[in-house]
């Protein structure tokens, strides 16, 4: 491949919000989510069997001690239309979640993304937990 196909084939991706070896990850919230009040996110390097077990209470507690998991770490603020964009780098063959620390959680308030990872990732944010159903991913050149 030539060097100037190599260099459009970078100026396509980044104008697509594609990274290789990061995830775009999009937060959308609104003046309900978590009932008016700050949450706490975490992006995490986890496998599925830590994710699936693993509770609310454990979890939280990575938000005061981060261990070497934590990739990432942030706290939202609900406001009419807000968007929240970041990169997080990502480890090749490796899973990664994000967890949600909703006052009173009461639908979901985790998502686990399998290895390949997206390149990007849209997450809807309702009052009590994420909105599963409109959860976006992007995954371009994977069979």
């Amino acid at each position: 491949m030539s060097r100037s196909t190599k260099l459009g084939l970078w100026l396509l991706l980044l104008q697509s919000g594609c990274v290789p070896g990061y995830v775009r990850v999009t937060l959308q919230a609104d003046a309900e989510t978590n009932q008016g009040r700050p949450l706490r996110v975490l992006v995490r390097s986890v496998n599925e069997q830590v994710y699936r077990e693993e509770t609310y209470a454990s979890a939280s507690r990575l938000v005061i001690l981060p261990d070497a998991t934590v990739l990432q770490s942030l706290t939202l603020e609900p406001r009419p239309g807000e968007t929240r964009k970041f990169w997080v780098k990502s480890e090749k063959g490796k899973a990664m979640a994000l967890y949600f620390f909703y006052t009173a959680p009461t639908a979901s308030w985790k998502v686990w993304l399998k290895p390949a990872l997206p390149w990007r990732i849209t997450v809807p944010l309702g009052r009590t937990g994420v909105k599963e159903n409109d959860v976006r991913e992007c995954r371009v050149f994977l069979k």
